[in-house]
């Protein structure tokens, strides 16, 4: 069995993962306005619904949050009706909006197993797909004291024994890791700019996260960067840069990361 998992920058923080034949998309389904970031393109929109190009293998859908930046339920809802998948991963229907609600009860009708979540900070929630592939749930806070009370759904999964950890829009609040992630070696850790910016995200970061690899995502590609959010990044990295710590940038489209067990590149 080939160990090797494909991360590819589709847009913003959305990322596609492949992984022996099994396609992942997080926060890949948006083309909403409004935002200073970057949108999935109506092109990569139109592949999703066919199954072709990048998202030939495409298995589960996974959302941290419903916000026009990562995840637009109108979109999904076209797509779950154009051809078949294995799962959605979606923000707890509660709080969330009557486009989210038609598309679970859509789901639901063509028997998508749906997960509805928007966990509590610190609950964890453990789903095991198959041997080789678990998805654990972290629930968070957005960041932000405007949006202290979003809920944002980390996304830990272990694909054959590799854990990658996509944080969204997570805020930099140790308690909401520390016993998630007890003894949980991390492969990579996927945060965004702001997180990787604060003090109090390098710490998590340290002696928390401590990945192989930490990769900063959630970046305008660079005909969108009106905040400069690339120069702080870089600026950023040669602050922070460990000998023992990886670090990569997903600002570029199409752009890949390949992990096994014994590499990063």
């Amino acid at each position: 069995m080939d160990d090797f998992i494909k991360i590819t920058l589709v847009a913003n923080a959305g990322v596609h993962v492949e992984y022996n034949g099994l396609g992942i998309l997080v926060d890949g389904v948006h083309h909403e306005e409004g935002h200073p970031f970057s949108q999935v393109s109506k092109t990569d929109l139109q592949h999703i619904k066919n199954g072709t190009d990048l998202f030939k293998n495409l298995d589960y859908f996974l959302f941290t949050h419903e916000h026009p930046d990562h995840f637009t339920p109108q979109y999904l809802l076209e797509i779950i009706q154009s051809r078949s998948f294995k799962g959605l991963f979606l923000p707890g229907e509660l709080d969330g909006s009557s486009d989210l609600a038609l598309l679970l009860k859509q789901a639901r009708s063509i028997s998508i197993p749906c997960w509805s979540l928007g966990l509590d900070p610190g609950e964890v929630e453990r789903v095991e797909l198959a041997d080789d592939l678990i998805v654990t749930v972290i629930g968070s806070e957005h960041m932000g004291p405007q949006y202290k009370n979003i809920r944002n759904d980390c996304f830990l999964l272990t694909l054959n024994g590799i854990n990658l950890l996509f944080t969204g829009d997570a805020d930099y609040v140790a308690e909401y890791y520390v016993k998630a992630l007890f003894e949980v070696p991390l492969d990579a850790v996927f945060v965004n700019p702001i997180f990787y910016h604060n003090p109090n995200g390098q710490e998590i970061i340290n002696k928390i996260f401590r990945p192989r690899a930490t990769v900063i995502y959630h970046m305008p590609l660079e005909q969108d960067d009106t905040m400069q959010l690339n120069f702080m990044v870089n600026r950023d990295i040669k602050r922070y840069e460990r000998p023992d710590i990886q670090t990569h940038i997903l600002s570029e489209k199409k752009r890949s990361i390949t992990l096994s067990a014994s590499s990063i590149k």
